[in-house]
């Protein structure tokens, strides 16, 4: 499996994830086109926003930082620095 069938794939799964629905067999179509559309490009994704980071971690509030941490994959120290707006 190319690393863009494996982006698709998780694409796919976090929508179904998210409570949208995805046929079956979409990945296959979806692959094609982009394959046709941006062909001879090689895909560049950016990592979080620290505002999309901030409401990643608003929406996790009540937890304890530790718990924050594993959660989101993000070191304690990072979570208080995006806490504090730096």
């Amino acid at each position: 499996m190319t690393e863009l069938a494996k982006m698709i794939n998780d694409i796919i799964a976090a929508i179904r994830a998210a409570g949208g629905t995805v046929p079956d067999g979409a990945d296959v179509s979806v692959e094609i086109s982009i394959r046709q559309r941006y062909r001879g490009e090689a895909p560049y994704i950016a990592g979080p926003s620290r505002q999309l980071r901030a409401r990643q971690l608003a929406s996790l509030e009540q937890m304890k930082l530790r718990d924050m941490a594993v959660a989101t994959g993000l070191s304690v120290r990072t979570i208080k620095r995006i806490r504090n707006g730096r």
